[in-house]
């Protein structure tokens, strides 16, 4: 009797455990979906605010490129005027990094505006510093060469600071993922003991979390490309090569295979984009570096240094080698443009930096001996002449 009378009360227990069971299962499937979807925001600013960020690493490329050209032009003629179209030129340079940082800052929540106030006020400096000299006369007399690249060397900071900003943002976006993981586990335990209508919640939950799974590791791809890749061209970019080189160095020390640098310079491409408008010249750059591409090995890399500036670097490559892939390169160009290429053999003990300055200076000797042509380094006064045929541009 005592057996009948407790059953109606134990089924009644039983029953608010399992109902109770099945509320948690939905608040947790719940909250796991609100989740993902906040995660997934996450992934889309981040993944936005690298675009902006990597568009205006490709500006301030530009503005590097200005800096060299113009140092090189002060070590060449002393304190030296500069020339109204170089000072229209950083004009546009400094107006397109800020129209960039604008995009930046859409991106950033509030708090972390603030950085980025440097930098806007280096680029406005600058960019009235040149102004400035235009609006004296024809002669751009009243700015010195020096005096400029010491402003311009105040926007160095520009891109280290857009990287932290950059990674701060991925970081955050991985750290609401693991905690979005957290939750999911802890709502797949819970719903292992609940009923058949709890199961099809656990079912519908899951195939929506591996949706989002798969459209999360699809953002978390395509950022990483981002990050190694040329924005313009599909090629690696600087700081990829940056990465690559020191391993390559390593490899070779191993192997005892020789390892190869090329710096490519693509001749007169201001003129060329002068002439024909940066779209043209946009193309030019992506249809030559994506033609060179298809013709290294696998263990080569391409990358983009910066303008219109390449660097090949070729593993177990001597540099004769190295010359005759650059004349294979040479035809791919379109319209007929040409380039100049330095190449030099890494000797074993040199750095990543001398190595590259002396791939750059054999670039230099190739360029003033009428660009077009090749020179190794060590080889200056046999650099290569043009190809027959082939037409300076």
């Amino acid at each position: 009797m005592q057996s009948s009378v407790n059953e109606p009360s134990r089924r009644f227990w039983i029953g608010v455990l399992a109902a109770i069971l099945m509320l948690v299962g939905v608040v947790l499937a719940l909250r796991a979906m609100t989740n993902d979807s906040a995660v997934h925001a996450g992934y889309e600013r981040a993944l936005s605010l690298s675009q902006a960020a990597l568009d205006a690493q490709h500006a301030n490329g530009d503005l590097r490129t200005w800096q060299a050209r113009n140092a090189r032009a002060l070590l060449a003629g002393g304190d030296a005027a500069i020339t109204p179209a170089e000072l229209q030129e950083l004009v546009a340079i400094a107006t397109e990094l800020q129209d960039q940082l604008r995009r930046v800052d859409a991106e950033l929540p509030a708090p972390r505006k603030a950085r980025t106030v440097e930098l806007r006020s280096n680029l406005q400096r600058l960019e009235r510093i040149a102004r400035n000299g235009l609006s004296v006369g024809e002669s751009g007399s009243s700015v010195s060469r020096a005096a400029l690249l010491g402003t311009a060397a105040d926007v160095d900071s520009f891109e280290s600071a857009l990287g932290e900003i950059v990674s701060d943002t991925n970081a955050q976006a991985t750290a609401m993922a693991r905690q979005a993981e957290t939750l999911k586990d802890t709502a797949r335990y819970g719903l292992v003991g609940f009923s058949l209508i709890t199961l099809v919640l656990a079912a519908v939950l899951t195939l929506l979390t591996l949706r989002t799974l798969a459209s999360n590791r699809e953002l978390l791809e395509r950022m990483s490309r981002l990050a190694q890749q040329d924005g313009l061209t599909g090629i690696a970019n600087r700081r990829t090569l940056d990465e690559a080189v020191p391993v390559e160095f390593a490899r070779a020390r191993r192997s005892g295979q020789p390892l190869t640098l090329v710096m490519i310079d693509i001749d007169h491409f201001k003129r060329y984009n002068d002439k024909r408008g940066h779209a043209a010249g946009d193309a030019l750059l992506r249809t030559s570096a994506q033609s060179w591409a298809k013709q290294l090995r696998p263990t080569d890399l391409i990358a983009r240094y910066g303008g219109e500036e390449f660097t090949l670097v070729l593993p177990a490559c001597s540099a004769d080698q190295a010359g005759q892939l650059v004349d294979r390169l040479r035809p791919l160009m379109p319209d007929r443009q040409t380039f100049s290429a330095g190449i030099a053999a890494w000797d074993g003990d040199e750095t990543t930096n001398e190595l590259v300055q002396r791939a750059d200076r054999a670039l230099l000797q190739a360029k003033k001996r009428g660009r077009n042509r090749t020179t190794i380094a060590g080889r200056e006064m046999q650099a290569t002449l043009p190809l027959e045929g082939a037409g300076a541009q």
